[in-house]
């Protein structure tokens, strides 16, 4: 794909509680001005980003790029759309208007959509980044994640902040990371520890105070808490981090230092383990959350693999893609 693409264009105005609305015309301006061949669908309700993408997928003629304005989990939304439809070669490019935008962290990708789009502009192939699969069992579900899948506490803290009223106040402040920080005692107090079965590299692990149960894809969750410093997008693996109960005094200060220094894992309450084939099985109701999105409070026997999809950007990062 050595000339300028096609972009295919999907817009999640409420994404960021309204962001991507307002920064749009700016977008849309600077492609006009660089004569940028496009076309825009609106996403106008939960799960039509999904249809849109799907139906983009089946129908691709080539030059043509899926871009999302949004935020993770819009492009949660575009990516599952594009791998239900069996197409895995189709370019996705991002501009990161969400609350959070852990993704454009974790791959290099500036935080600020127009600088973004100088970064998409500027590439002239797709590189491969690696990208999460999931089955659950008990639902019989298989889903895609760019992020992260938590069960228990992280679920239980986007659970709380994307149901709380002072998320929207926060993202017009511009402190839309703020509604993760004031969430955190809420879930701690309400969360409770839970058994867990974990089965990984050739063993199995049981863990019957499991607080915190998080796979990442990369270092990122929570807007920018570093759960996993070495986690990479390029090397076909995921990173599982289950940290145990503890009083609340201690936990806080795993979150210090996590935020901190990123070097939590040297305790013994805080399991690592890195993999390209995962098992976790919990047997009592629990929340879950998939790229800052929820999935209910319910039992999973959830079964992780890997797998790859082309992105079209140009970052520091991605020169090692390649």
């Amino acid at each position: 794909m050595a000339d300028t693409p096609h972009f295919y264009i999907i817009l999640n105005q409420v994404a960021g509680t309204g962001q991507a609305q307002k920064i749009w015309p700016q977008i849309e301006t600077a492609l006009k001005q660089r004569g940028i061949s496009y076309e825009l669908q609106i996403s106008s309700y939960p799960g039509h980003t999904t249809r849109i993408a799907y139906q983009f997928a089946r129908f691709k003629r080539t030059n043509q790029v899926l871009l999302i304005v949004g935020g993770d989990g819009t492009l949660n939304q575009a990516i599952n759309g594009v791998q239900s439809a069996g197409k895995h070669d189709i370019p996705i490019a991002y501009l990161p208007c969400g609350s959070g935008n852990d993704f454009a962290r974790g791959i290099g990708l500036n935080s600020d959509p127009l600088q973004a789009l100088e970064q998409i502009l500027a590439a002239t192939a797709p590189v491969n980044i690696d990208l999460g699969v999931y089955h659950d069992a008990l639902k019989n579900e298989t889903g895609y994640f760019v992020n992260n899948v938590g069960i228990g506490f992280d679920a239980s803290v986007v659970s709380i902040t994307n149901n709380s009223k002072s998320k929207r106040f926060l993202n017009k402040c511009h402190l839309g990371s703020l509604s993760y920080v004031f969430s955190l005692i809420q879930a701690f107090t309400s969360q409770d520890a839970f058994q867990v079965t974990v089965k990984a590299n050739g063993s199995v692990k049981n863990f019957s105070r499991g607080f915190l149960v998080t796979t990442t894809n990369h270092p990122y969750f929570g807007s920018g808490v570093p759960i996993m410093p070495s986690a990479r997008v390029d090397d076909q693996k995921l990173d599982l981090v289950v940290i145990e109960k503890l009083n609340v005094f201690f936990f806080f200060c795993y979150l210090f230092i996590m935020m901190l220094t990123g070097k939590h894992t040297r305790y013994k309450t805080v399991h690592h383990f890195r993999t390209d084939d995962l098992v976790i099985r919990t047997q009592t109701l629990e929340f879950g959350q998939v790229d800052g999105e929820e999935m209910g409070s319910r039992a999973f026997d959830m079964h992780f693999k890997v797998t790859s999809q082309p992105f079209w950007l140009t970052t520091t990062k991605t020169e090692q893609f390649k």
